[in-house]
Parts: structure tokens; sequence; C-alpha cells
């Protein structure tokens, strides 16, 4: 059978490496299984070449400049250059923005079905970007009309599609994902002397994991942090990874806290940890919490994206966005508490059930298939 060719219109991915490109990369890898040929259009931000291929797909990068109005221009006339070489049978959009404008651009052209994922809800995500100034809100009605269906992640992104009155049958539930076979929760052995090999001591652990950029509040989580540890005595709260906050935290962080930068094997930090904590302003659906119940792990998030889907039925605390007094109480609390297998193990059967990347890879297979009116492919 020949192969469903799908175009990926994305502003960043790899090398580039954050959660939206690690969850792209891992699901490309799975779609040849099921007869789709991917490749990736994205924005040229480095001197990695034009034109690649990483990890087997094909990635055409965009050189756009660096005023923001021509900047997308530019990668919109230089995305449909890129579409017509590559002649996609169906349009995959990340983000309602440039890289959605330019698949609508291309149906007009060619009628090759899109679907767009919007990466996150809430005050800083897509639909609200582009409701501020009435050009925009233009700009993004327009969008959503032509668009033909897509993928939802969350169901507060569910609710601001259907509130700007997109049809329940273009809404299609296709998550992110997470391996399940890479992160396997640990035993109490192996976290003992992970936590002797990372220097973390014998106190609970409690983890963070993203970009250290305001939106992600890990400046507040770390100022609340001697209350945490005045509570629970000897406990540490690990910071992973990097961004424009790292060196004022590292220059400012109190007693108790470790930020180790970027990392590229998840799984010791998760496995050393016993609870994860994500303070986010806003989010989509973040792959590192997905990451940590996976491992079993408890968590402790604000009420935003996708957290309240995955918390809910009590597997975690949520607690309101912008609330120090509510975050430092459930931290406690939760590093407080006694290890709970049973509780572990239902965390983990809520990731199995609906989360994992294999089920993200054949719900998107299938659906640019159904776009593209092509009969479903068992995988090889």
């Amino acid at each position: 059978m020949t192969p469903l060719k799908v175009a990926m219109l994305t502003q960043v991915y790899l090398p580039f490496i954050g959660g939206a490109e690690k969850q792209l990369a891992a699901v490309l890898q799975r779609l040849p299984a099921y007869g789709i040929e991917p490749m990736v259009i994205t924005r040229r931000h480095d001197a990695s070449p034009v034109d690649d291929r990483v990890e087997g797909v094909p990635v055409h990068r965009i050189e756009v400049g660096r005023h923001r109005e021509l900047a997308s221009i530019t990668y919109t006339l230089k995305g449909l250059l890129a579409l017509r070489r590559f002649r996609p049978d169906v349009v995959h959009a990340f983000e309602l923005r440039s890289p959605s404008t330019t698949a609508v651009a291309w149906r007009a052209l060619s009628r090759t079905p899109v679907l767009a994922k919007v990466l996150r809800g809430g005050t800083l995500g897509d639909i609200a970007a582009l409701s501020r100034k009435p050009s925009d809100r233009m700009r993004l009605q327009r969008i959503l009309r032509k668009i033909d269906a897509f993928a939802v992640i969350s169901r507060e992104i569910d609710d601001e599609l259907a509130a700007e009155g997109v049809s329940a049958e273009r809404r299609l539930f296709i998550p992110n994902g997470v391996d399940l076979d890479s992160y396997l929760p640990a035993t109490p052995t192996e976290t003992t002397s992970l936590r002797d090999e990372l220097g973390l001591g014998a106190g609970p652990v409690a983890l963070f994991a993203g970009r250290l950029e305001r939106e992600k509040q890990v400046d507040r989580l770390i100022e609340i942090w001697p209350r945490v540890r005045a509570a629970v005595p000897g406990a540490t709260l690990v910071v992973v990874g990097t961004g424009s906050l790292e060196e004022g935290l590292k220059a400012g962080a109190p007693e108790g806290v470790r930020l180790v930068g970027k990392q590229t094997a998840m799984r010791p930090w998760f496995a050393a940890s016993d609870v994860f904590v994500l303070p986010s302003l806003a989010e989509g659906l973040s792959n590192a919490l997905l990451e940590a119940m996976a491992m079993g792990l408890r968590c402790v998030a604000t009420e935003v994206g996708a957290a309240p889907d995955l918390l809910g039925d009590g597997l975690g605390r949520l607690v309101p966005v912008g609330d120090p007094d509510a975050l430092c109480s459930a931290l406690s609390s939760a590093l407080a508490a006694a290890p709970d297998a049973a509780l572990s193990q239902r965390i983990r059967a809520r990731i199995e059930r609906d989360y994992s990347i294999d089920a993200t890879a054949r719900k998107l297979a299938e659906a640019y298939r159904k776009l593209a009116h092509r009969p479903a492919q068992t995988p090889a």
C-alpha cells in the first residue's frame, strides 16, 4: 500500500529539546508502522542544515529572520514552497499561529486536509493570544473555520474550541503519550541506590522538570521551599531544566534546593523522587507530568491544562494558580505521606489506559487516514 504522506508544520524541532519536540519525535518514529510517511517543516534557529534527516525523518528548516511580522510572513511563504515540493496528503499544524496559517493557505491552494494541535490553553494559550486584538481575532476565526479537525489534548482546550463554535465532530481527543517501557516504576531498593548516587540524601525528594521561565513559576516554588522544609525536615527540591531564570535561581537557591540543569536521561531523577511538582501558570499536557505518573509518583500541580484530567479521582493534588499557601500545604502533605503502593499502581494504570505513546501514534494515524479518505492500515 502506498504510504500516506503527512507534513508536520511546527515552530521548533530537534535539535532543540523541549516537551513538544520530544513528543513529536517519539510519535514520528512510530507512524511508519501505520503506513504514514512523515516530514517536518520548522523554523531554522541555529546552524542546522536547511534540509536534513533527523532520526530518519526528513526535516526542512525555514530561515525567517528576526523581525516578528516579517518572520511570520516568511514562514508561510517558504512553508508553502516546501509543501509544494513534498505534496502531502495531510498537513498537521502544531499551534494556531504561523503553522496553522500556513496549513490553511496550503489547503486553499491544494484542498489538502488539515489537522491542527492547540499546544496549550488558558491565559497563555493559542486561543487567548489570538483574541487580544481585532485583527488577530479575525485571523483566529478564519483559521478555526478552515481547519478540518483538531487534535485535542485536554478538556480545557476542548472547552475553548467548543466555545469558539468548533463542532464536536472536529474535536478529536488525541492526547500526548509516554513510552511506558522507558518509564517503569522504581523499586524501593533502586530509589535508595539512586539517591546515594545522585547525592540527594535520605530525606524525601520533590522534583520539578521543565523550562526555567516565568510561566512555569519555578521561582515561586523555590521561594516557598524553606516553608516546605520547615514542615518536612530534610526534604530536597531537585530542579531539572534550563532557561532565562537559571542563573538567578542558582544564585538565590535556599538550603535544600538543587538545580541540576539539563538532563538527557530523566528516569533516574524520577526514580529517586517521591513527588513531582508542576506549579505552572498555563500548560497544554505536560510530558514531564505524564512521565512522573508513569513512574507512579505522587504529583502536585496547579489546576491548568490537562492536570485536572490526569490527577482527578484522588490520583494527585491540585492547587489554584498563584496560591503559595495551597502549594506549600499540598507539597508538605505529599512529601510527608507514607509510601502507598496501591496509589502508585492506580497512577500508573491511569497512564497505561489513555496516555501511551503507541496509542497516540495509532490515533493520529487513524485521524490522518480519515481526513485523507484512506482505509486504516494495520501496524507492520
